[in-house]
């Protein structure tokens, strides 16, 4: 069977990682149902003002035995990117779903993904779907604009938080990572259409998670900046 590894970036949000963990079994039954087996849970904790602790709250006894639940934890915030980065370059599966911790996408969803796990790197997309509120779909569209101002096309959603990576080409692409914060994804796809790669977009169920780290003033002028970072190199 193909190995996958669960990586969820987690920012002072321990109450969603406990729930997240309480869901790993349905991840673990859908990947067996497509062929893969599910070797391990990361949760990289990003320099949260209480550093996560899962097994203090037993939440890790909600997972299957053969699916061990392990915690890394960032000495600072680094951002949404660095922690995925580290999530899956630590990751011993052949594949890593990157996941929200909200699980905005339910885990039942990688069955969607799953379909397409030839491609280097396969997007999870809300494009279309119903739920987003329109202040955040109006946001969606404006950075949607500017990403194919820099250069990234063939994505529409470029920033949803569920994503397959397959790690025999993935892990050079990682490597050479350099955005940190939130337009990450937008690299990451750049890079592998860059290195003649495929990238995949599958439309996913999305309920709408009931909290972001994500905030618009603050992090917008971040991820404008990182879109100029990535323009400039799109031919490096």
């Amino acid at each position: 069977m193909k190995t996958l590894s669960l990586v969820i970036p987690v920012y002072n949000a321990p109450d969603l990682a406990r729930s997240a963990v309480a869901a790993v079994p349905e991840l673990a039954r859908t990947a067996d149902a497509c062929g893969f087996a599910l070797v391990e849970a990361i949760f990289v904790d990003d320099g949260s003002a209480s550093p996560l602790d899962l097994s203090a709250s037993g939440a890790t006894s909600c997972a299957p035995p053969t699916v061990p639940i392990r915690v890394l934890r960032q000495p600072v915030n680094g951002g949404k990117g660095a922690a995925v980065r580290r999530g899956a370059l630590e990751a011993k599966g052949d594949w890593v779903l990157m996941s929200d911790v909200d699980r905005s996408a339910p885990f039942a969803e990688f069955a969607r993904l799953a379909e397409h796990a030839d491609a280097w790197m396969v997007c999870g997309s809300r494009h279309g779907r119903p739920g987003m509120p329109f202040r955040r779909r109006l946001l969606s569209r404006l950075f949607h604009f500017c990403v194919w101002c820099a250069g990234v096309r063939g994505v529409y959603d470029t920033q949803c938080g569920f994503k397959l990576f397959r790690m025999d080409v993935m892990r050079a692409v990682f490597e050479r990572q350099r955005i940190m914060r939130f337009a990450f994804d937008v690299e990451l796809i750049r890079r592998v259409v860059s290195a003649g790669g495929k990238v995949a977009e599958v439309p996913v169920e999305w309920k709408g998670g009931s909290r972001s780290s994500l905030r618009v003033l603050r992090d917008a002028p971040r991820m404008l900046w990182d879109l100029l970072r990535i323009a400039f190199r799109r031919k490096r």
